[in-house]
């Protein structure tokens, strides 16, 4: 048996050469850490390469990508649970991007998972409420909800550590 080499192979690569970072960044908003983050973008490009066939429009695939980390991920946390409890908490963080602002980090993690996927995709990846939506497999108004809770979740948790960290300069 022979390997033929696979002709739409050059333009996967390219397509993940070029948009790797930005899924990268989303992933890792939606589980809130760099590990779990990498393990759902490659699982969600080999799910989206293995059926590359049946996407007809070639600029479309991001959005196939995105959708298969959203789907694995609520699919993951329905399995598992909200939390996964461990013997003993880990040593060190995984890293961060630069530009993550730690606070709004921690007060993202917080969230729930589907309210932190829909502000993912939609302050992170910049999509419209619709295809959030869409893509988080929900209506339009359970999408808004998961939004307007986030955000307010948010605010109250940035509110709080801002009031923390003025107290500790006043009394400290």
């Amino acid at each position: 048996m022979t390997n033929s080499p696979d002709p739409e192979r050059p333009a996967f690569d390219a397509f993940v050469a070029a948009r790797y970072q930005a899924l990268l960044r989303a992933a890792y908003v939606i589980t809130g850490n760099v590990h779990d983050g990498t393990d759902l973008l490659h699982d969600a490009l080999a799910r989206v390469y293995a059926r590359r066939s049946l996407i007809r429009d070639a600029a479309a695939t991001e959005a196939y990508v995105r959708r298969a980390m959203v789907r694995a991920h609520i699919s993951r946390w329905r399995r598992l649970g909200r939390e996964t409890p461990t013997a003993q908490p880990p040593e060190f963080a995984a890293p961060e991007p630069a530009e993550w602002d730690p606070q709004l980090g921690a007060a993202m993690r917080r969230l729930p998972p589907r309210q932190r996927t829909a502000v993912a995709l939609r302050y992170y990846a910049d999509l419209p409420v619709a295809q959030v939506a869409d893509e988080m497999g929900c209506s339009l108004a359970t999408a808004k909800t998961h939004l307007a809770r986030a955000m307010k979740a948010l605010r109250q948790d940035l509110a709080q550590d801002r009031q923390d960290r003025e107290a500790i300069t006043v009394g400290g």
